[in-house]
């Protein structure tokens, strides 16, 4: 009987104290098990590069976790894997931590990637470093990679059956083929050319045609407010001249090329002497083109004597009292001029003249008486 009833309470116990062990022991379980992140979620990294020059707008920057792209601002963070791409007459510049410095045009896309490596699908773009680290720029092109340990000029055009062009700017520029185990050795000055089915031409020195149209007034080189370290071993490689200022008013030359005098089709008025007034009448006369211009022997004044001119014109005199002069009929002339009517010989009479007088007729004289 005894044990009967101990296994009744056993049985009425069993279960609380289960369920009491399955509280206290289930937070523990769960915080032993790691974190598990969502499908569409990524593990932060840190930033390696920011947005730190903006010359023309729209420039857009493609986040982590983000399907649209959104407008970008001088000082944004960027980190691996984030984009940024331009417009058709957009340029913006990238800093990477590490020193290297990249500058895209216009219809450009780049793409951040671990190790300092950027990746360049289209546009323009140019690879440097700044004044205060001399970094090895990587740039990852659907054509191959390419390291310049100085300045290095990228071009892929939109259409696949143009060539894509690489010119190192200074230093040193390898490019390793996609397919292929041997890189390209490029030396300062020298650019290849990739054709369409990847093939690659030797290294050569750059002509003419290339320099003035892709590095004489490339505004990838010049136009930025942020100089290269390097700017000036390259101007001088290539024979270029710039004279900065500001980066929105910069003038690119040859320096080989005559430069062109400026016309100044302003005209240069010179004044002798007279007060502001006739200064501000000498402008005038010189703006219009009704009034005959006034000789300016009239308003100049000089204490040297000077001879009469052929045909002088009359003196301006402070205005003096008239006298009175007596007054002659004007003189008959054969030829009167054609403005003025002939003036006659005799004066109009005011008046009629007054009827002749008869002479008085005497009376008759009367009959004689008878």
């Amino acid at each position: 009987m005894r044990c009967w009833q101990l296994f009744k309470i056993s049985r009425q116990i069993l279960p609380l104290v289960v369920l009491s062990l399955s509280v206290t022991l289930l937070p523990s379980c769960m915080s032993n098990q790691p974190a598990k992140p969502f499908s569409s979620e990524t593990i932060p990294t840190e930033a390696i590069a920011e947005i730190s020059e903006i010359r023309s707008y729209p420039v857009r920057v493609k986040y982590l976790n983000a399907s649209v792209t959104r407008p970008a601002t001088v000082g944004v963070s960027l980190k691996v894997n984030e984009s940024i791409s331009t417009e058709e007459t957009s340029t913006a510049q990238v800093s990477l931590r590490n020193g290297t410095i990249i500058r895209i045009g216009g219809k450009s896309s780049l793409t951040l990637k671990p190790q300092n490596l950027v990746e360049f699908t289209a546009g323009r773009l140019v690879a440097g470093y700044g004044t205060e680290v001399k970094a090895t720029a990587k740039v990852q092109t659907p054509f191959g990679e390419i390291s310049s340990d100085g300045a290095v000029y990228i071009e892929i055009p939109a259409k696949a059956a143009e060539e894509r062009h690489v010119i190192a700017l200074d230093g040193t520029t390898t490019v390793l083929l996609k397919g292929s185990t041997t890189a390209l050795t490029l030396n300062k000055g020298e650019e290849i050319r990739i054709k369409a089915d990847g093939k690659a031409s030797e290294p050569k020195r750059i002509d003419k045609e290339s320099i003035d149209k892709r590095i004489a007034n490339n505004n990838l080189l010049f136009g930025f407010n942020t100089p290269l370290a390097n700017l000036n071993q390259i101007a001088s490689e290539f024979g270029i001249s710039a004279t900065v200022k500001e980066a929105k008013t910069i003038e690119f030359r040859r320096s080989d090329v005559p430069k062109l005098p400026k016309e100044n089709n302003q005209k240069k008025i010179t004044y002798t002497s007279g007060t502001a007034s006739n200064d501000r009448e000498e402008r005038r006369d010189n703006s219009s083109d009704r009034r005959p211009e006034e000789p300016k022997a009239a308003r100049s004044v000089s204490t040297e004597p000077k001879q009469p001119p052929s045909n002088p014109a009359p003196p301006i005199e402070t205005p003096q009292p008239a006298t009175p002069q007596p007054v002659e009929p004007p003189p008959v002339t054969t030829n009167p001029p054609r403005d003025v009517p002939p003036t006659p010989a005799q004066p109009i009479p005011i008046e009629p003249p007054p009827a002749p007088v008869q002479p008085e007729i005497a009376a008759p004289e009367p009959p004689p008486k008878r």
